[in-house]
């Protein structure tokens, strides 16, 4: 009977649930456990065991996949600090296979606390391959994002931008955007073990149609242009050179050296020259 399930981002060895007094543990192999493992026995299951072993200090030998006298003495050290019987075996069922880790993982339907398992059942769900990113919009909603436009995405604590890469109109007339990291990758990079083991799962997303720009805000007014297109702020101290980085809604975001916090800048146009309220650091543009 299953006593508890821990699902979630799991480490090599980390318990997904627990059987009765036995845990489950989840090991990075290629290939699943289909038999017990003991003494004379091998084969790339028995070596991805060894890996943990080896991990976890418990062998100091290679992983061979040859299940010898050191092996089984270091599952007995193993079963030990667990407070497990010292059989120096693993038997079926405890150990389940995940090709990367770590990994979020889920635990199946059936596995759930007080419910009886007798093998065969979807225990362990974890996501294979590589992870699609796409963006479903209504047909309205389409016509307001703009090829160029980037899509920041976010989980948990992590964030990732993603670009338009495609797009095609489903069979409810919605527009799914096709979205790749910059590079052309997954989204998610290398971080793509974060994301639970669910077929489809569901992220916070946002459309970001003009580029966020950074630096030093001052009113537009204050930005002067010369006639070889270079652009200053008058300041009570001479002029300071900078370059707009963007500008909206009477506020410019500038850069260049000589701006700093509270600095006092010039209003083009104001015949007595009275000073600003000055320039201020912001993320917006």
């Amino acid at each position: 009977m299953v006593t508890s399930t821990s699902p979630g981002r799991v480490e090599s060895g980390g318990v997904v649930y627990v059987v009765g007094r036995t845990p489950v543990r989840v090991v990075q192999a290629q290939e699943p456990f289909w038999r017990e493992l003991s003494q004379g026995v091998r084969g790339e299951d028995v070596a991805a065991l060894q890996e943990l072993l080896i991990a976890g200090e418990y062998l100091d030998a290679e992983a061979d996949g040859d299940f010898g006298q050191a092996t089984e003495d270091a599952v007995k050290a193993w079963q030990e600090e667990q407070g497990l019987p010292e059989s120096g075996l693993v038997g079926l069922g405890e150990l389940v296979a995940v090709p990367d880790l770590p990994v979020t993982v889920t635990v199946g339907e059936a596995i759930s606390v007080g419910a009886q398992v007798s093998g065969g059942e979807d225990a362990v769900l974890a996501p294979t391959g590589e992870r699609d990113f796409v963006l479903v919009v209504t047909a309205e909603q389409a016509r307001l994002i703009p090829a160029e436009a980037t899509v920041e995405i976010s989980f948990e604590d992590q964030q990732w931008t993603g670009v338009i890469a495609g797009s095609q109109v489903d069979e409810s007339g919605s527009t799914v955007f096709e979205l790749t990291a910059p590079d052309g990758g997954p989204v998610c990079g290398e971080e793509c073990g974060v994301l639970p083991g669910d077929e489809q799962v569901t992220v916070r997303s946002e459309v970001v149609v003009v580029p966020r720009v950074e630096g030093w805000s001052v009113p537009a007014a204050a930005v002067r242009t010369r006639a070889d297109g270079s652009a200053f702020v008058r300041t009570q101290d001479g002029q300071v050179e900078v370059v707009v980085a963007g500008s909206g809604q009477g506020i410019a975001v500038v850069e260049g050296e000589g701006l700093e916090e509270g600095l006092r800048v010039l209003v083009a146009g104001d015949p007595e020259q009275v000073p600003s309220d000055g320039a201020d650091q912001t993320g917006g543009g």
